[in-house]
């Protein structure tokens, strides 16, 4: 008779530090699949929102700009979205929450009730 574990409350039985990390890792399409793969862990949701938030952001800014023709923002916004990437990534595979500043309230008016 083999012992196992009681399931875990994060997506895939994933530690919540790796499933988090992978939420951001994988931008919008990792935040997707740890957003519906199921899992109760808050800080799992957190980081699987906001990552769909930054990224949808990220292609809405990208969109505009070309849009409106101001190509020359085009390295910045990518220069912006590299770091962003980097550190919220990182930061959630230290197990450290990650709240960007104006993608956090964005985060939370959007997935309100997803994330109480």
């Amino acid at each position: 008779m083999s012992v196992s574990e009681p399931p875990k409350d994060t997506p895939f039985g994933l530690e919540q530090n790796v499933a988090a990390g992978l939420a951001y890792l994988f931008c919008l399409l990792g935040g997707i699949v740890m957003l519906v793969g199921g899992g109760t862990n808050k800080f799992v949701r957190w980081a699987a929102a906001q990552s769909i938030v930054i990224w949808v952001v990220y292609v809405i800014l990208g969109f505009v700009f070309s849009f409106i023709h101001l190509w020359i923002l085009y390295p910045i916004l990518w220069i912006l979205a590299l770091i962003v990437w980097l550190w919220t990534f990182i930061t959630a595979f230290q197990g450290k929450e990650v709240r960007v500043p104006g993608i956090a309230p964005l985060t939370q008016s959007v997935f309100k009730s997803y994330l109480q």
